[in-house]
């Protein structure tokens, strides 16, 4: 599967927070903050994947980002953006069902308040994620 770099995630970063990912990249708290969140969706022990499946590491591309909170702002819209770029990279779909866009926005409001677990999380976007 096609990762999403710390450079990808820098450029996202800037859309949502206007600062320059160069200087985000300067930040020594955001680049630790993002690159293991970044690191998360690949994590495992010898040959055993802890999220093997596409939906699955891009649901903890989104959580990790938005529970370490490494950028000053715009930390939800840049876990969303970056989830949806690991999807379209690795050709799969994201739909929101019945085209509501609220949500999902609703979704990622809650894991960001701990009102929905990680797992519930994961089982979220596996819904949602086709191809």
């Amino acid at each position: 599967m096609e990762r999403v770099e710390i450079g990808d995630c820098l450029v996202i970063a800037e859309i949502h927070t206007g600062i320059a990912a160069e200087r985000l990249a300067r930040m020594d708290r955001v680049l630790a903050l993002a690159q293991s969140a970044l690191g998360a969706p690949f994590a495992g022990f010898a040959d055993v994947e802890l999220f093997p499946s596409l939906h699955a590491k891009a649901a903890i591309y989104c959580s990790r980002i938005v529970r370490y909170h490494p950028l000053p702002d715009g930390n939800k819209r840049t876990a969303y953006d970056v989830m949806r770029e690991f999807i379209d990279r690795n050709d799969a779909t994201f739909t929101h069902l019945n085209g509501d866009l609220m949500d999902t926005a609703q979704a990622i409001e809650d894991l960001a308040a701990s009102k929905l677990e990680e797992s519930a999380f994961i089982d979220w976007v596996g819904v949602r994620i086709s191809g």
